[in-house]
């Protein structure tokens, strides 16, 4: 696959490059008798720079188009397990329920939904959103929340490079899991 986008973005290249002429090349000399006439046409075309603004147009896109799947072919995805230390690694499932286990720990939160995303480097990227009930001191909540997180997690030996805390004021008959 990668050939292929490589072999896409280089002749993206060569036919702009033949069709302002810039490397004085025949291109009617070059065997492509197996594509027709209509091809020959067309390389005919792009070596008299006799083509259309949108074919040019379409010659630049095309090599546009092959950069670009290149560069997303060769960018490494997102790891799948969150990286504790050199060579240590921790499921984002154990992540997820040490934050919702500190989460239970707080007085006045209702109910929590975690999201952990590895990351690349050590830590993880976690999203909590807790529910609390309408009309307390979210605030404080919020920062007894997040100090209790942070412990948990530190007690553990997890690392965290981003905790982002929502605190959604909910009706306590509308949680899921627990009313306290």
């Amino acid at each position: 696959m990668i050939l292929l986008l490589c072999g896409l973005f280089l002749l993206g290249v060569y036919m702009v490059a033949y069709g302002f002429n810039l490397f004085g090349y025949n291109l009617s000399d070059l065997p492509v008798s197996s594509f027709g006439n209509g091809v020959s046409d067309f390389v005919s075309g792009i070596e008299s720079g006799s083509l259309s603004v949108l074919a040019i147009t379409l010659l630049v896109l095309l090599a546009i188009l092959g950069l670009v799947l290149l560069i997303a072919e060769l960018k490494p995805r997102t790891p799948r397990r969150v990286r504790m230390q050199k060579g240590t690694y921790i499921t984002r499932s154990t992540v997820s329920s040490e934050v919702q286990k500190a989460t239970e720990e707080t007085p006045n939160v209702l109910d929590s939904a975690v999201r952990v995303q590895a990351k690349r480097s050590p830590g993880a990227k976690v999203d909590l959103d807790a529910n609390v009930r309408r009309g307390d001191e979210v605030n404080a909540i919020k920062s007894d929340l997040q100090s209790r997180v942070q412990q948990r997690l530190a007690s553990s030996g997890i690392p965290v490079n981003r905790l982002k805390i929502r605190m959604v004021e909910s009706d306590p008959r509308e949680t899921k899991t627990r009313v306290q």
